[in-house]
């Protein structure tokens, strides 16, 4: 039945352009439409794909494919990891709490993780939950200094100058035994110049020097309580203790803070206004 078929349909081509050809009508352009209708593949879709939204659907396949890993090993390091990269890409930065987290608690030993999660927290405005997860990683870490410096100006902006001074004397308190278990783990003179500054803030001077003349007795090579103190006499007017002082933190500073240093040992210039006069 199908052989029948198509010869017949080549015996009504082939009556048709006979026909054609006795009244004297061209057939070569009627078989190149033909020919071109039957080689031609159907038309591309040519729509254009928009580059963003097509690095979105990678994004996402990218995410799906961590997820996956994730369910088969939920502490998998890097895979947390590029979950938290490709979902803060994909702008939800409220879903990189939960891996953040998971990174935090099963490696306690790498304290950036929870250091990250204090920064979202704080990014998403939750201050208070930001506080805590530093204050977590201070106490397992004492001598983990980025966590204290993190800390304490939130407190402070927070108008909280108790807490911080409170958290800087508890890393204090620990750093005796943090030190016995790991020599040095603990910088004590940069601790101690910390809460000088924090003194200095709130013009508690007494305090301010005491804390900075305590950070030079654990370590006389370190030009921060140097420099800490010599701002304080400086406030207080004593300028050639100031000056032997500020002296004293060049010579020990690190090439790369050497200028800082020299640019706070220079006072401020005084402004002399003149008394406008009547001509």
């Amino acid at each position: 039945m199908a052989q029948r078929t198509a010869r017949q349909w080549i015996i009504n081509i082939v009556l048709i352009i006979i026909t054609l050809s006795f009244l004297g009508i061209s057939i070569a352009p009627l078989l190149g439409g033909i020919i071109a209708a039957i080689s031609s593949p159907p038309e591309a879709n040519t729509a254009k794909v928009d580059p963003a939204q097509q690095r979105i659907n990678e994004l996402k396949e990218q995410l799906r494919g961590y997820e996956a890993v994730l369910k088969r090993e939920p502490k998998n390091q890097t895979a947390l990891i590029e979950v938290v990269n490709l979902r803060t890409q994909l702008g939800d930065l409220k879903a990189t709490l939960e891996p953040l987290q998971t990174l935090a608690d099963s490696y306690p030993d790498q304290p950036q993780f929870r250091m990250a999660l204090a920064r979202t927290h704080l990014e998403l405005g939750d201050r208070n939950q930001s506080k805590a997860e530093l204050k977590k990683i201070l106490s397992t870490n004492p001598g983990f200094l980025m966590a204290l410096e993190r800390l304490i100006p939130l407190e402070l902006e927070d108008k909280r100058p108790e807490a911080a001074i409170g958290v800087i004397k508890e890393v204090l308190d620990s750093a005796a035994t943090a030190n016995k278990i790991q020599p040095n783990s603990v910088d004590v003179a940069t601790v101690q110049w910390i809460l000088g500054e924090v003194y200095r803030e709130q013009k508690r001077y007494e305090e301010a020097i005491a804390a900075y003349e305590a950070g030079i007795k654990a370590d006389d090579k370190n030009f921060r309580p140097y420099l800490g103190k010599a701002q304080v006499l400086q406030a207080q007017e004593n300028t050639a203790e100031a000056t032997a002082l500020f002296t004293k933190a060049t010579e020990l500073a690190p090439p790369e803070f050497k200028d800082r240093v020299k640019s706070i040992a220079q006072p401020a210039p005084t402004v002399t206004v003149e008394p406008i006069t009547e001509p």
